[in-house]
């Protein structure tokens, strides 16, 4: 029997950043207008009548704060900890019952932006898959934990796709600290120089996967600056040649 050949990808793992990269954002407006208006109802059915104002501006600036600072250190604040902060910052105190109550709307927000399927998506990842590749879902989560964005990858039909997952948040790190591709290394059994990232941030997904000894390719359709020596996509129809040629 004539055995099977092996494929140009056998022996590596390809890491895909999930938002931005797979799927849309979605309507960013429509998921902060939500969790706007659940809090204010969440927070009147326990005795706090604030001032609309009030209630959105504590809940964008801790969500900018904590965007930042997780870009920028790999920092993953608990999802918790986010209300418990947005609650200091409009003056109450962060009662359990109370956050308990205001997690589910804060988590949940993000399905209120709808988020879509980037055209390409299953066809790029299934051509990895049939070239060799073990692939893994390599995500940061603010907000919306691993339990919400697993319902997401579901709703797309991405789940069957990937052999592992990786969420910041149940990393306790998120990109692009270097914790994050070991905990991808680990989970599909190989060494950091033989997973290649892709992924559409320059800071988190490409630097973060070079920094951490991976290979890395550039999701770009809006044609920003790409380093040297880094391949860049426009669609993904493009991701498998990159990655191919990436690997050579």
């Amino acid at each position: 029997m004539t055995p099977v050949a092996a494929g140009p990808l056998e022996s590596w793992v390809v890491s895909v950043d999930l938002w931005g990269t797979l799927i849309t954002y979605g309507d960013r407006e429509a998921e902060a207008a939500w969790r706007i208006r659940e809090f204010e109802t969440v927070l009147a059915e326990f005795g706090h009548d604030l001032p609309d104002d009030q209630v959105r501006d504590a809940i964008l600036a801790v969500r900018a704060d904590t965007q930042r600072r997780q870009r920028t250190t790999g920092e993953q604040p608990p999802v918790r900890g986010q209300v418990e902060q947005m609650l200091t910052v409009m003056g109450l105190s962060p009662g359990t019952r109370l956050v308990d109550t205001l997690l589910v709307p804060h988590t949940h927000a993000v399905l209120r932006a709808c988020p879509d399927l980037i055209p390409g998506a299953h066809s790029a990842l299934w051509a990895l898959r049939q070239a060799g590749a073990r692939l893994v879902l390599t995500s940061n989560t603010l907000a919306t934990p691993a339990s919400v964005s697993r319902l997401i990858l579901d709703d797309h039909d991405l789940t069957t796709v990937f052999d592992a997952t990786v969420f910041s948040s149940d990393v306790g790190l998120a990109k692009p600290r270097r914790e994050m591709f070991a905990a991808v290394a680990t989970a599909a059994g190989t060494d950091l120089n033989r997973v290649v990232h892709v992924g559409n941030s320059l800071t988190t997904d490409i630097h973060g996967a070079l920094n951490a000894g991976c290979r890395a390719v550039l999701f770009n359709p809006r044609g920003k600056p790409c380093p040297t020596g880094v391949r860049d996509i426009t669609s993904l129809d493009q991701m498998p040649t990159a990655v191919l040629a990436t690997c050579s």
